[in-house]
């Protein structure tokens, strides 16, 4: 009899999009199923958009977690809405409280669901805007209560992750060549693909061996953008890259990145700068590349 797989479960915002995707490349697929409940936009305090709750309530009922992993956070600065219609004003010592047990309601699904299951909670990274930036830390703090108030769940901080030497927000890493690779992108919020590889490496390299991640390519892949670059501050970087005026290409088995860049009018050179996240050695069938359009060209 075959031994029965780990279900792992990504519960989350967009970030958690980024996670998600990043995870699905390295676990072992043999050990382990991926499900996602992830919505762009979605919170805790924005029911109308996606009610987790519900929707988490069916997923565990169906199949009970080995790992859940959520990241909910970065949409809800804002107040939260009771069941009775009152209001809590974000940041009042009210909402603190109310929010923290929204988030212990969903850690509770998931260990009545499976007692056993391993529980995480990762906490939203800086964001370019300052005040959504102060909001967050108001935000990652009732998460961190809340996983205290609930011992089976363990936060994830990955604030330093993502942030420079002075704590700040940057949205660029210095790579061991001294390379700038952007980590998020334009809008100051998402993640770039190398962003999305540190976080998934912060992520596994928090849970202590319990996601199974064999070692291999992929996780060398992963780990690269943990261990290989620096963040550095904003001040010194380059204006990460406008996604509005670059085009795509979806890499096919056998391509490399010289005949890519061939193929669109390109040195290796200026589609390696587009590309900064990316090692060229170790393309992927399936993987996207930003083309620069020629007035947009490093």
């Amino acid at each position: 009899m075959k031994p029965k797989k780990t279900a792992v479960l990504v519960v989350g915002d967009s970030l958690s999009v980024s996670l998600a995707d990043k995870l699905e490349s390295v676990l072992d697929k043999g050990g382990c199923t991926l499900t996602r409940l992830c919505r762009e936009g979605g919170g805790l305090t924005r029911p109308e958009l996606l009610d987790f709750p519900a929707r988490l309530a069916e997923l565990v009922r169906r199949t009970p977690p080995g790992v859940v992993l959520f990241m909910i956070g970065a949409n809800d600065a804002m107040p939260v809405i009771n069941g009775d219609a009152t209001r809590v004003p974000f940041d009042s010592p009210e909402w603190k409280a109310t929010y923290a047990a929204r988030a212990v309601g969903l850690m509770d699904m998931a260990t009545r669901a499976n007692p056993g299951a391993a529980v995480f909670w990762v906490g939203a990274p800086p964001m370019a805007d300052r005040t959504l930036n102060a909001a967050l830390r108001t935000v990652n703090a009732a998460l961190r209560e809340a996983c205290l108030a609930h011992p089976p769940c363990r936060f994830i901080d990955t604030w330093e992750t993502f942030s420079d030497s002075e704590d700040a927000y940057t949205p660029t890493a210095l790579d061991a060549s001294g390379m700038q690779t952007p980590l998020r992108t334009a809008d100051g919020v998402h993640l770039t693909d190398a962003g999305a590889r540190r976080l998934c490496a912060r992520v596994v390299s928090e849970t202590s061996g319990i996601l199974p991640v064999p070692p291999g390519k992929a996780r060398e892949d992963i780990f690269s953008a943990l261990t290989n670059l620096t963040p550095i501050p904003q001040a010194t970087a380059s204006p990460p890259p406008d996604a509005s005026r670059l085009g795509k290409h979806i890499i096919k088995r056998g391509e490399t990145f010289a005949a890519i860049a061939r193929k669109h009018g390109l040195s290796a050179e200026a589609l390696r700068r587009a590309n900064r996240g990316v090692d060229p050695k170790r393309l992927r069938p399936g993987q996207t590349l930003d083309i620069p359009t020629p007035d947009n060209a490093p």
